[in-house]
């Protein structure tokens, strides 16, 4: 009988890692020219340029300061060049946008773990 509840727990523990909660998330501009994503147990936020020539930027918010939100800029311009966020507080909301200069610029819906 022993082996058995320690077999219920292990599969359990297993289950509890492979939870969404744990995983990294991820937003993408409209049109897809862009992506931002979670990392380091969600402490960073990356965002990777889809298309020649596009311009984007991530916005979030952190755990440490949940009233104002932060934006990574990736202005590069080349595709698959990746902007780094330095580490913080844990990243509770994401958004992906395509900068368009002096308008207003394309962006996701926010992904919102909280």
């Amino acid at each position: 009988m022993k082996k058995t509840i320690v077999g219920f727990a292990v599969a359990g523990a297993a289950l509890m890692g492979a939870s969404p909660a744990f995983a990294a998330y991820e937003s993408y501009s409209p049109g897809g020219k862009a992506g931002s994503w979670t990392q380091n147990s969600d402490a960073q936020v990356a965002v990777m340029i889809h298309n020649n020539g596009v311009k984007a930027h991530a916005d979030y918010y952190r755990t440490t300061d949940s009233g104002s939100y932060y934006t990574l800029w990736n202005k590069s311009g080349m595709v698959n060049n990746i902007a780094y966020s330095g580490s913080g507080g844990r990243v509770t909301d994401l958004r992906t946008c395509n900068w368009i200069p002096d308008n207003d610029d394309e962006c996701s819906r926010w992904e919102v773990r909280g």
